[in-house]
């Protein structure tokens, strides 16, 4: 009895050992398929190329991503080729980009931006990827007002200048080439200088030409003076006198004066007298 029971005995023993065996090797090979399965990126990169009007932009160190199936491009390199400000705010997080009059401003991660402080809702957030701020497409279209479409036959953002809502319906009609140019509307001449008033001086300092303008405008001009291919702003007081002083190349002999107020402008060609 006791040879019996010790051969059953070791006979699970080795049954038992076998089972055990068997059940590893699925799980062996379940977590070794999971250790080589690739994890699914959150942000592709592709071979998104963008053009604004017709021309390609080019990004030296980050190229356009697919994120969430939104298209995102670096905002730096496109807001600089349309001729606008950019600057970042580590601190914050903050892109502020300067158009003309408006202010546009997102913070990364954040789907909002504003514009001149009206929200903005953003598709997916703003993101930095290699150092890079990037943005959806349609925040272009919509913070920057340009018109923005999509060719998926040769994956390229299409950017083009967009129609100012406020001048549809009032675009200019065609010129008639059988009308003589008398006929086209001349601007509006103001007077908003005192030309008797005005007046130029400059010498030469050192190889410098140092330039003297002085006169009298209309209170609340806003008054400009170019020298050569330079415009420099000048200070009016409530009066309306100004007193400019500029050293630069010297040798210029003239010089124009420009006064603008409420979308209106005059201007004046002045030459310089030449003093000891």
């Amino acid at each position: 009895m006791n040879f019996f029971g010790n051969g059953v005995n070791v006979l699970l023993k080795k049954v038992t050992s076998l089972l055990l065996a068997i059940a590893l090797v699925p799980m062996a090979a379940f977590s070794a398929a999971s250790a080589s399965a690739p994890v699914a990126p959150k942000a592709v990169q592709t071979a998104v190329k963008v053009e604004y009007n017709k021309k390609q932009i080019a990004f030296p160190d980050q190229a356009p991503i697919i994120s969430q199936g939104r298209t995102l491009v670096p905002i730096r390199p496109i807001a600089e080729s349309l001729g606008f400000e950019v600057q970042w705010n580590e601190a914050t997080r903050t892109v502020t980009i300067n158009k003309g009059k408006d202010n546009i401003r997102l913070v990364v991660t954040q789907k909002i931006a504003k514009k001149n402080g009206q929200t903005i809702n953003l598709d997916v957030p703003a993101q930095i990827v290699n150092k890079r701020t990037v943005v959806p497409v349609r925040f272009i279209a919509e913070a920057l007002s340009y018109k923005v479409e999509w060719d998926p036959k040769t994956q390229t953002v299409l950017i083009a200048d967009n129609v100012n809502p406020n001048q549809v319906g009032q675009q200019e009609k065609p010129k008639d080439p059988t009308k003589p140019a008398t006929d086209e509307k001349k601007p509006e001449q103001v007077a908003f200088i005192d030309k008797e008033s005005v007046k130029g001086k400059t010498f030469s300092l050192a190889n410098l030409g140092v330039y003297q303008i002085v006169g009298k405008v209309e209170p609340g001009t806003e008054v400009t003076v170019t020298l050569e291919d330079k415009t420099y702003e000048v200070e009016v007081t409530a009066e309306g006198t100004f007193e400019f002083y500029q050293s630069t190349n010297d040798g210029i002999r003239s010089y124009t004066l420009k006064a603008e107020k409420d979308g209106k402008k005059d201007t004046f060609e002045g030459d310089f007298q030449k003093t000891n």
